[in-house]
């Protein structure tokens, strides 16, 4: 998500929820905004490029835990609820999904760093091809839009 977005986005009635926090300065521009526009603490997830692909948005599995502590610490507009990733296309395929596992690992040390208990931080993480994997490895919550709406028409 852009920063220069922000503003925009905490304006829509009823928001819950953000699941793509992946940097520091994007965590500052929603506390900013949400201290201007909310009554409550906004909810947050850090997204994890668990794949390392470049095409992918997300902290780098490595500095999860310390944004993750910057923004339970410095960010009092957000409520910080846990991790979300996008898998790997392909890596559902093969059983066991490192990219799952890899947030769940996240998921440990955050906990760890936190201090919290590890349930307390839900996992996003499965689409509508892998959610039944997700599911086992120990998603609270999957995306499963193009199963219940379809596919999206190709851009043109």
């Amino acid at each position: 998500m852009q920063t220069n977005k922000v503003k925009e986005l905490l304006a829509v009635p009823n928001l819950h929820c953000v699941h793509t926090v992946d940097t520091a300065k994007l965590a500052a521009e929603l506390n900013k905004r949400a201290q201007q526009l909310r009554t409550q603490p906004l909810q947050v997830m850090v997204q994890v490029n668990t794949s390392a692909e470049e095409s992918k948005s997300g902290v780098d599995p490595a500095g999860c835990a310390a944004l993750c502590a910057e923004i339970a610490s410095s960010y009092p507009q957000l409520s910080l609820q846990g991790l979300m990733c996008i898998g790997k296309y392909s890596s559902a395929e093969g059983g066991a999904d490192d990219d799952f596992a890899c947030l769940v690992r996240c998921r440990e040390e955050v906990a760890s760093v936190l201090q919290r208990d590890s349930g307390s931080l839900t996992l996003s993480m499965g689409m509508s091809h892998d959610f039944e994997t997700a599911i086992a490895a120990g998603a609270t919550h999957v995306r499963v839009g193009s199963t219940i709406f379809g596919s999206r028409a190709p851009k043109v």
